[in-house]
């Protein structure tokens, strides 16, 4: 077998995001669906696409490909935990939301205060 030294090298594609994230402090649940156990916690930022959720433990477990629901009081979106980071779990929403919906959520679960500044 002969190895081609062109493909050694090559670079990774630049990784850029389809939607812009808006910076939130919003407190929700966040449901493992096939284990039924739940975490409370807040989101910390959000897009049409996905989320970022901060659990409130002290450890995050690392968690993959886990279908997920996030309840914001009875507002719910169902997705999936594509990774794990110091941050939090990324999700990624099964279904994307629309940017009007996405607004009309956060004005609906963030301080006035929070989104003047």
């Amino acid at each position: 077998m002969r190895l081609s030294p062109f493909g050694l090298f090559r670079r990774k594609k630049a990784f850029s995001r389809a939607a812009v994230r808006h910076a939130c402090q919003i407190d929700c649940e966040l449901l493992l669906t096939d284990s039924m156990v739940s975490y409370d916690g807040r989101l910390i930022d959000i897009s049409v696409g996905g989320a970022m959720f901060r659990p409130r433990l002290v450890y995050l477990m690392n968690r993959r490909n886990e279908p997920v629901e996030l309840r914001l009081g009875t507002f719910v979106i169902a997705g999936e935990i594509m990774g794990t980071m110091s941050a939090g779990f990324g999700i990624r929403f099964d279904q994307e939301m629309d940017e009007q919906n996405l607004l009309a959520l956060l004005a609906r679960f963030t301080d006035p205060v929070q989104r003047a500044a």
